[in-house]
């Protein structure tokens, strides 16, 4: 039976993979600041309901993310570094319209 392999050094990839993680550490203030979604009165139901749901869901989708690029990397590396840019610049995307559209008032 194989047995997965876990990271024992830090390689460029995995310094990459923890910073791509790094917005985990403000979970608490994405909780904290998610209920003045509310407070913007152009926002419809649906928009409030989803940028919520993003801000509590986003660790564990930064954490099975990092985890799959993890391992497509001991296969694939060049395809792991195109897909952890990709999956930073779709992150960031989102968070950035949120902040701009979400808490806009």
């Amino acid at each position: 039976m194989n047995k997965q392999k876990m990271p024992t050094g830090f390689s460029p990839f995995t310094w990459a993979l923890a910073i791509f993680c790094l917005p985990i550490l403000l979970w608490p203030l994405a909780l904290l600041i998610s209920p003045n979604l509310l407070k913007n009165p152009s926002l419809s139901d649906l928009q409030i309901t989803l940028m919520s749901i993003f801000f509590w869901v986003y660790p564990l989708i930064l954490g099975i993310s990092a985890r799959i690029l993890y391992l497509i990397h001991q296969r694939n590396a060049p395809k792991a570094k195109g897909l952890l840019l990709l999956s930073a610049v779709i992150f960031y995307a989102i968070l950035s319209y949120i902040c701009i559209v979400g808490f806009s008032a």
